[in-house]
């Protein structure tokens, strides 16, 4: 009888220390630890977490996330995302939606700069939040886009949640990495499509600005260098087979270190943010790598991974239809947890069982990626909300998740289209390691 209740309470601890507010990693750890420990002893758990731990400290694959990161916050104050903003306002400011268009549209080439969904957000919460505002943009439109736009570094390369999905479904983080470019790109174009017929309807949303000459426009273009260089080394590198993904990190992180040298924006209260930040956010993501390890290491030492597997493969569904019911589950989960804890939970448990239905790795990787950062965006949570509402403190969060619903409808088409027209993640990879 105990045995039988094992699993539902040690899932219900799980819960239990999410609602009394414990970190999900920390949740996790215990929970697994405790139900580790029930079956195998309390020696073997320690064993277990210490093995896990090492393994997520010394993974050569890992190195690339907090190297991809420090990439980002040094672009950042190197002052890349001002000349990207800048760049783009110059040259697009005149279209129907001007700034609004012009955000999108830096996001996304920022997003080839930094891996990091939140990271994004923040930064483009304070770079183009205060510009809108200022030039009378519908309030719930500015916070709509930045808040969506973010979500673009989860899937454009070098995306920390592809990687992290390549080390738990052992995929190649190469072929994820380059999978991701058309659906990110797909993704940002139908926001401007989106932007572009709001705004013509209603042009008040989003007042246009007057055409910059062609000396402001070329003027602009200074600064872009920069990007193009991170930008290609990091994609183009990859794509080429050049390098591995965590060299691109390496290279990245040295050739922002070397930017910002040269525009004099490098100092010891510099430094120290920018490695305090990455150091944060890799801490906060190595925690929930251990704990989802340890408690997906309990559901497979439990047999409940197995069973769940078996019973995927049993259904009497198509593979299509037992995908869309883990999109759905997805969204749920994706609107409450973050992306990384949410992978470590599910895909040992229905990848294998899909690949073995005639599921494409790659195709399901950046279907699984793409519906967990709709999960960022959607309420009741929204972890993007709350970050632009704590960048953002004047915004409030009716105004955020008003702006979010037009583009989390876009969201979901393009999942769509994705989902049933799988060329959308494929074609690149195959492109590009076709032997």
């Amino acid at each position: 009888m105990i045995e039988s209740l094992q699993i539902p309470l040690v899932i219900g601890l799980v819960g239990f220390l999410m609602i009394m507010r414990v970190p999900v990693g920390i949740a996790l750890l215990i929970s697994g630890a405790v139900g580790f420990a029930l079956i195998r002893g309390t020696t073997i758990t320690l064993d277990t977490i210490g093995g896990r731990l090492f393994d997520i400290g010394s993974g050569y694959a890992l190195s690339a996330v907090p190297l991809f990161l420090l990439m980002g916050h040094v672009a950042a104050k190197a002052g890349i995302t001002q000349d990207i903003y800048r760049a783009t306002r110059a040259w697009l400011g005149h279209v129907k939606g001007s700034v609004v268009i012009a955000t999108t549209v830096a996001a996304v080439a920022f997003a080839a700069c930094s891996g990091s969904t939140t990271s994004s957000t923040a930064v483009f919460g304070r770079v183009a939040i205060p510009e809108m505002l200022s030039l009378k943009v519908n309030r719930k439109l500015a916070a709509g886009c930045v808040a969506t736009v973010g979500t673009l570094a989860g899937m454009i390369p070098p995306s920390i949640n592809l990687i992290v999905y390549g080390i738990i479904a052992r995929e190649s983080v190469p072929k994820l990495l380059i999978a991701g470019v058309i659906p990110g790109l797909l993704t940002a174009l139908a926001y401007l499509v989106m932007i572009y017929i709001r705004v013509s309807r209603n042009p008040a949303m989003a007042p246009a600005l007057p055409k910059a000459s062609i000396e402001e426009r070329m003027q602009s273009l200074k600064g872009v260098w920069s990007f193009l260089t991170l930008g290609g080394v990091v994609i183009g590198g990859i794509y080429a087979g050049i390098i591995t993904p965590t060299e691109a990190g390496a290279i990245g992180a040295v050739g922002a270190f070397l930017i910002a040298l040269v525009r004099k924006r490098l100092s010891f209260p510099v430094l120290r943010e920018v490695f305090l930040d990455t150091a944060q956010t890799t801490s906060v993501i190595f925690i929930i790598l251990v704990g989802a390890l340890i408690f997906s290491s309990y559901l497979a030492v439990s047999g409940a991974s197995g069973a769940l597997s078996e019973f995927i493969v049993g259904l009497d569904m198509s593979m299509m239809g037992i995908v869309c019911l883990y999109v759905i589950l997805l969204l749920i989960l994706g609107c409450m947890v973050d992306p990384v804890s949410v992978m470590f939970l599910t895909v040992p448990i229905f990848v294998p069982p899909l690949i073995e239905l005639g599921a494409h790795p790659i195709w399901l990787a950046i279907v699984v990626v793409k519906t967990l950062e709709i999960g960022l965006i959607t309420p009741p949570v929204g972890l993007n909300a709350f970050i632009l509402k704590g960048v953002v403190p004047s915004l409030s969060l009716k105004e955020i998740f008003g702006g979010i619903w037009w583009f989390l409808q876009v969201e979901v088409i393009t999942l769509i289209m994705i989902m049933f027209i799988p060329a959308i993640a494929t074609f690149l990879p195959e492109l590009a390691f076709a032997k």
